[in-house]
């Protein structure tokens, strides 16, 4: 069996909807090959005076195929 690797997708903004998705499918994209073991995700917000911060982390657990 593999190794278990992390690819770690982190964004903050002001948006409601960082373009999380297409950074994450860019990336599958150029890695077609690989397992995707699990996925965790984390979000958090932040008030700075009129407007709100949010940061959200996508991490994919994965492994290349054997070889």
């Amino acid at each position: 069996m593999s190794v278990i690797r992390a690819k770690i997708f982190s964004y903050c903004t002001t948006n409601i909807n960082p373009p999380g998705e297409l950074q994450i499918n860019q990336w599958l994209q150029e890695n077609p090959d690989i397992e995707i073991v699990d996925t965790l995700q984390s979000e958090s917000m932040v008030a700075q005076e009129n407007r709100v911060e949010r940061n959200l982390t996508i991490t994919l657990l994965f492994r290349y195929p054997r070889t």
